[in-house]
C-alpha cells in the first residue's frame, strides 16, 4: 500500500514537470514564396504559448538569450536585407533580469527576403535559437532546425 502511494506521487510529479516543460514549446511555421523569377521571401512564424514570452533579437550583456535566425546553411540563395519581425517586440521591465528587455507574446512573424542564385539547389535551411520565460521561470535556450524548399516562380494570371 505504501509503495503504491509513493509510485502514484512520483508519477504525478513527473506528469506536472513534463506538462510545465511542454507548455513553453514555441511552435514554428515556415512559408516560402517567390515574388519574382529571382527573388522571394521566407516567413517564419512563432506561436508562443499563453503566459510565456519569446525574447527579442537584441539583448544586453548578461540578459537572456536573444532570438537568432541563422540562414547561413541555406543553399542556392543569398539573403537580401535584414530579418524583419512583425509585430515589433514589446519593451518592458523584466523583473527576472532586472532590466528593460524586448519580447513577443502570442505570435510573431519573421520575414527575410532572398535572391535565388541557383534554382536547382535553392533551399532555405534555418536554425532558430531562442529562449522563453514566463513570470517566474525561464527555459534554457533551444535551437530548432527548419528546412523548406524554394518553390518555382508562378506569375499571377
Amino acid at each position: 500500500m505504501y509503495m503504491k502511494k509513493i509510485l502514484t506521487l512520483i508519477v504525478a510529479v513527473l506528469a506536472v514537470a513534463f506538462g510545465c516543460m511542454a507548455q513553453d514549446t514555441v511552435k514554428w511555421r515556415t512559408s516560402v514564396r517567390m515574388t519574382s523569377a529571382s527573388e522571394g521571401v521566407v516567413t517564419v512564424r512563432a506561436i508562443i504559448p499563453a503566459g510565456w514570452h519569446l525574447y527579442g533579437m537584441e539583448m544586453p550583456e548578461g540578459g537572456p538569450r536573444a532570438t537568432v535566425l541563422d540562414f547561413s546553411s541555406s543553399k542556392g540563395v543569398s539573403l537580401a536585407g535584414k530579418t524583419v519581425a512583425d509585430p515589433a517586440p514589446v519593451t518592458a521591465m523584466d523583473e527576472a533580469f532586472g532590466t528593460r528587455l524586448q519580447w513577443w507574446e502570442g505570435r510573431v512573424a519573421f520575414s527575410q527576403r532572398f535572391r535565388v542564385t541557383d534554382a536547382k539547389t535553392a533551399r532555405i535551411e534555418l536554425k532558430v535559437t531562442y529562449m522563453t520565460c514566463n513570470g517566474s521561470n525561464c527555459m534554457p535556450p533551444r535551437t530548432e532546425s527548419i528546412s523548406a524548399p524554394v518553390p518555382p516562380y508562378k506569375p499571377a494570371k
